[in-house]
């Protein structure tokens, strides 16, 4: 009887864990009219990796956008980082379409004191196609996004371009400040508005933290320590006589 119950409670367990693996926070979203592609770190039937922190698929279509080849990766302390690439984007609905891609993970490490984002992609055939953005997120409450459109946080920066000729490219780097005192999340995703037939190629977003520097924290615990001084110095102040 013992044996029947721990094989039981065995089968139970596994069945949880293939449905839902509450510790895979690594998140990949694609969106196109209407329709939502959503993966997980470790999800058997999308991610390719086979590694921890890598959440790569191969050939995705969704809402007539097809994805190919597309690796979301995270990593931990000094500095923690969050990418997303795709190598080929391509609208092939037969009209304009707006397509959104969302990467996000938890629980990055904490004291950081600023997040420099990067981003870059090339438009093919996509003359007059509307603007596309890159956008970047943080947030303190280490809430997840990606699931399956939140962006939760604090917008940090967005890199905007319109593609003006055959190909045609834009990037951007930027550097904002942000502190977090506790485990966060970052969060980051593009929105690519293509004509039909419309394509875009080596699309890449990182985001990098960095850590206080030495004299940010003595600056710090030097007003702290003059804080003190002050509220010592009014406790042992004689009282007038009245």
């Amino acid at each position: 009887m013992t044996k029947l119950k721990t094989a039981a409670l065995a089968a139970t367990a596994l069945c949880a864990f293939s449905i839902a693996p509450a510790y895979a926070t690594l998140r990949l979203s694609i969106g196109a009219n209407g329709s939502t592609f959503t993966c997980f770190d470790g999800q058997l039937s999308c991610d390719q990796s086979g590694g921890a922190n890598n959440l790569l698929t191969i050939d995705t279509t969704v809402g007539g956008a097809f994805v190919q080849l597309t690796l979301t990766t995270s990593s931990f302390g000094n500095p923690d980082t969050l990418s997303l690439s795709s190598s080929n984007i391509i609208n092939e609905s037969g009209a304009p379409i707006a397509i959104t891609l969302l990467a996000s993970d938890t629980n990055f490490v904490a004291p950081i004191a600023a997040i420099r984002e990067s981003s870059s992609l090339t438009f093919n055939d996509a003359v007059g196609s509307p603007a596309s953005f890159e956008k970047f997120w943080a947030d303190t409450t280490n809430t997840q996004g990606a699931n399956p459109s939140n962006t939760p946080g604090t917008l940090l920066f967005t890199a905007t371009g319109t593609p003006i000729q055959n190909p045609d490219s834009f990037d951007g780097t930027h550097l904002s400040t942000f502190a977090a005192s506790a485990p966060f999340s970052l969060t980051e995703g593009t929105t690519l508005n293509l004509i039909a037939g419309g394509s875009v190629t080596g699309l890449n977003q990182q985001v990098e933290t960095s850590i206080p520097e030495p004299r940010t924290w003595a600056l710090l615990a030097l007003g702290f320590v003059a804080m003190a001084l002050v509220g010592y110095k009014r406790k042992r102040a004689p009282r007038f006589a009245i």
